[in-house]
């Protein structure tokens, strides 16, 4: 079995993610406060422009996962590793949250303790665990796909080839279920992985085929950039940007006039936007370390590796800052959501590192406890 190479490129990539999905929910009640102002336009920008921000970490997830489990042999042992670990990093922090989140509601009035296991098995606790819930089912059926992606590449040779068809695989199959239940089921589907399954997807994709995809989209220093690949790369940047500034403007128009498209309108430009988003932002990721200064760098590698402890705390530093008055001045309330976000993101963040650094087992709550990311060694995360 080969060693697979550390990809440290990857901290950036969930730092810049992480502050994404703070953004989104930084800016949520400026979508309703500021809604007929003229401020509404950049607050909905940041906001739906942000909304990669989940699909995308399924993407790293899908990757991080196949890049490090396609070559090894399939079997019971490394299987229940697998499993033991998400178990204990990924699920138990979840459950403690969802407690601490829905008993908050419980307590106030605002939701009933009998729906507690409903909410549980459907990351309905807070807005946010959703997200989790997702890759739990990702996790369950990965050794599936695992199996089904080592047999594919047995019979396609090429890793090209057998990208193009677990990613065709993965949009067939997302697509399939989105407009069947669109026209047949109806069923609410805010937690199925299904949905997201073409990230996913991808994520194997560049995985299965990635020193291709190296070569391709950021090749190693020194070497000549082809006129060919310059212009394949403004092209990525340039689709990604039309295509997100397209799904602003179709939101822009539902909210300040009512007029809304077919929802396979959204469904596509979201979906292209985030599978592009992958793309670009990974390429972005791999610069920005090789060319950033060193100390930013290791801030932005830190916030990536406690991630995953930020995703569960920040809603809740966000709430309680809500309780302020956050209203006043144009200029003052760019500043109040500005203040919010600041405190979502590196006030949860430096909680965590002190948990991480201080509190014995703060695992427990907060998932896998990070090394320094030039100290890390090993497989890459729990995925």
């Amino acid at each position: 079995m080969v060693k697979k190479e550390r990809i440290p490129e990857l901290d950036i990539y969930r730092g810049i993610l992480i502050a994404a999905v703070v953004t989104i929910h930084a800016t949520s009640m400026a979508l309703i406060d500021a809604r007929h102002s003229l401020l509404f336009y950049p607050f909905l920008f940041l906001n739906v422009f942000s909304s990669f921000a989940v699909p995308v970490f399924i993407f790293v997830s899908g990757f991080v996962l196949f890049y490090n489990y396609v070559d090894r042999p399939l079997r019971g042992k490394s299987m229940l590793v697998f499993f033991r670990k998400r178990l204990m990093f990924i699920v138990l922090p979840y459950v403690l949250f969802s407690l601490l989140y829905y008993l908050t509601l419980v307590t106030r009035g605002l939701m009933p303790l009998s729906d507690l296991p409903l909410v549980l098995l459907t990351g309905k606790a807070y807005t946010h665990l959703y997200y989790v819930i997702i890759i739990i089912q990702f996790y369950l059926v990965f050794p599936l796909l695992l199996w089904g992606v080592q047999r594919l590449r047995q019979w396609i040779w090429s890793p090209r080839r057998a990208a193009f068809v677990i990613l065709a695989a993965g949009l067939v199959i997302q697509w399939g279920f989105v407009l069947l239940n669109k026209y047949v089921w109806g069923v609410e589907r805010g937690s199925l992985a299904i949905t997201y399954i073409s990230y996913f997807a991808l994520g194997a994709a560049v995985a299965i085929g990635y020193e291709g995809f190296k070569k391709w989209l950021f090749p190693l220093p020194g070497t000549s950039i082809g006129r060919r690949q310059l212009v394949s790369w403004c092209a990525l940047w340039a689709v990604w940007l039309f295509v997100g500034i397209a799904y602003v403007q179709i939101w822009f128009v539902a909210y300040r006039k009512a007029i809304y498209a077919d929802s396979l309108v959204y469904e596509l430009l979201r979906n292209a936007h985030a599978l592009l988003s992958a793309l670009v932002l990974f390429q972005f990721s791999v610069f920005f370390y090789r060319h950033a200064n060193a100390r930013l760098r290791a801030w932005i590698s830190w916030m990536g590796a406690c991630s995953f402890g930020i995703y569960l705390l920040h809603p809740a530093l966000l709430r309680v800052y809500r309780k302020l008055d956050l209203h006043g001045t144009p200029i003052e309330y760019i500043f109040s959501i500005a203040g919010g976000w600041l405190l979502a993101l590196f006030g949860s963040w430096l909680i965590v590192t002190l948990c991480f650094r201080y509190l014995p087992f703060s695992w427990v709550g907060l998932g896998t406890i990070p090394k320094l990311p030039s100290q890390t060694k090993g497989e890459q995360v729990s995925g």
